[in-house]
């Protein structure tokens, strides 16, 4: 209501002489119509308070009491009144929003600062029933998130479900694991069991708290990626390195073969589906006058040493599985 229109309504109500007390109601009536309507509008900036609905089903569980908006043009009084715990805050797009129903924060971003001291971001839970106190004679159960922080897809109707999540999850009493979670975009059944749908958060990346790295964790067996891991650059390790099934052309699960022949040669090969990636031998009389790998098919296969006097050689091939 523009200030004209109000100074009108002002008027006329002056204007109308009437009996005192009948005066006294027709112009509470007509003040307070006129200010009802000049606050339609809601501020658009500034701090505003506003009592949450608690009409909803649900609502009495989470008794959340009050709204605090700053600036947000956004979120209009009228808005903030018919949110419930339902109609969730896919739309909202706030500059600062306590929401008093989901009992949460919203804003734009946010940065943390501090002097001698880490910046701190800390997601705990505890055990018991929302908005109750908390149950101290009971423990989170192992595989529990604690807390997570989540990427939110944009939708048609606003902000949809997670499509990527980093999380905390319990693993006994003293500690817990750091995973890397993503929705895959389509259903089905994770290695342990347990079914997803295409918008459901699926743990693929597990660190121990001992330091150990797990890849697949939940990935689906029949759905592995080929390779389940990609290194863009060289990479290198200190330890063994243990391959179980196909290994594509890495060697693994080596195996030292050996062979004695009577002569100045003697010669080994390696089982099917093997390579020979390094051999040798011994003369047991005569000087070692040649050591080399035997191939009869794509890769070498086999080795073969030649003595200088003949007599009872061996022949060594270190043997592995393609």
């Amino acid at each position: 209501m523009t200030i004209a229109r109000f100074a009108s309504a002002l008027a006329v109500t002056v204007a109308t002489v009437q009996p005192v007390a009948g005066q006294s109601l027709l112009f509470d009536t007509t003040l307070a119509n006129a200010l009802r309507q000049a606050t339609v509008e809601p501020p658009r900036g500034g701090l505003r308070q506003l009592p949450t609905n608690r009409r909803c089903d649900g609502c009495e569980d989470r008794p959340g009491t009050i709204h605090v908006v700053a600036d947000s043009p956004l979120l209009t009084d009228a808005w903030l009144a018919a949110h419930d715990y339902h109609g969730g805050d896919r739309t909202a797009v706030a500059d600062f929003w306590y929401d008093g129903v989901h009992r949460r924060i919203l804003s734009r971003s946010a940065a943390f600062h501090d002097v001698d001291d880490p910046a701190d971001l800390r997601l705990g839970r505890a055990p018991g029933h929302y908005p109750n106190p908390p149950d101290f004679n009971l423990l989170l159960g192992e595989g529990t998130t604690v807390g997570q922080i989540g990427f939110d897809m944009w939708t048609h109707d606003g902000f949809g479900a997670y499509f990527a999540a980093m999380q905390g999850t319990i693993r006994d009493e003293q500690t817990g694991y750091l995973v890397l979670a993503t929705a895959m975009g389509q259903s089905g059944v994770t290695r342990t069991g347990s079914r997803f749908t295409s918008d459901d958060l699926i743990r693929h990346v597990r660190l121990h708290p001992s330091g150990q790295l797990e890849l697949g964790f939940e990935t689906p067996v029949d759905n592995l990626p080929d390779p389940l891991l990609l290194v863009r650059g060289a990479a290198s390790t200190e330890g063994a390195l243990t391959v179980q099934g196909s290994g594509g052309n890495v060697p693994h699960a080596c195996t030292v073969r050996s062979a004695t022949w009577q002569g100045r040669d003697a010669r080994v090969s390696c089982q099917a589906m093997e390579i020979a990636i390094s051999g040798g031998g011994r003369c047991e009389r005569g000087d070692l006058k040649g050591s080399r790998p035997l191939q009869t098919g794509a890769s070498p296969d086999g080795w073969e040493v030649s003595c200088g006097r003949s007599a009872q050689q061996t022949a060594y091939a270190i043997c592995c599985v393609q």
